[in-house]
């Protein structure tokens, strides 16, 4: 009678334990987790059964829904870039933030340097003319690879 019990509140335990978090991303996939936190614009989570800890972006993250609560978080709203005026909406953001995301590509663009301009007021100037770039063709994230006077580049990410 003791190992039953023993038995059956292990079981418990385990049902309680397992799969206490959903995740549901932009492009409607719906993944079970194990919540572990939100840091430096990743979501960390484990996936039952297993006690590696893996990242995706919070970018690509709507929703994060407690199941033993039924409470729901939304993580990130959808960003909808439609024409260049929608370049402010850009995100610029790390490699290592990317996770979950799709790359499409790689963006160039030109910028000349004006005779006295400071380095600093080319390095926004450049980053203004990417996003301009990516808004126009519908990208919501770019991951800057380069910066320079001759050399103007980023890589577009979407959902």
């Amino acid at each position: 009678m003791k190992n039953l019990f023993i038995l059956f509140t292990i079981l418990f335990n385990v049902a309680l334990v397992a799969q206490t978090h959903e995740i549901i991303t932009h492009d409607n996939k719906k993944m079970d987790v194990n919540f572990i936190k939100m840091e430096n614009n990743l979501v960390y989570f484990a996936v039952p059964g297993s006690s590696e800890e893996k990242k995706i972006s919070q970018y690509a993250v709507a929703q994060l829904n407690e199941k033993s609560a039924a409470d729901s978080k939304l993580v990130s709203e959808k960003i909808n870039v439609l024409a260049k005026s929608d370049y402010k909406k850009v995100i610029v953001l790390k490699d290592f933030q990317t996770i979950g995301l799709k790359k499409s590509g790689v963006i160039t663009s030109f910028y000349g340097k004006a005779k006295g301009e400071t380095n600093t007021s080319f390095i926004h100037g450049g980053e203004k003319r990417l996003k301009e770039n990516a808004a126009r063709k519908g990208y919501p994230f770019i991951v800057i690879l380069s910066n320079t006077p001759n050399d103007i580049k980023a890589a577009v990410y979407t959902y």
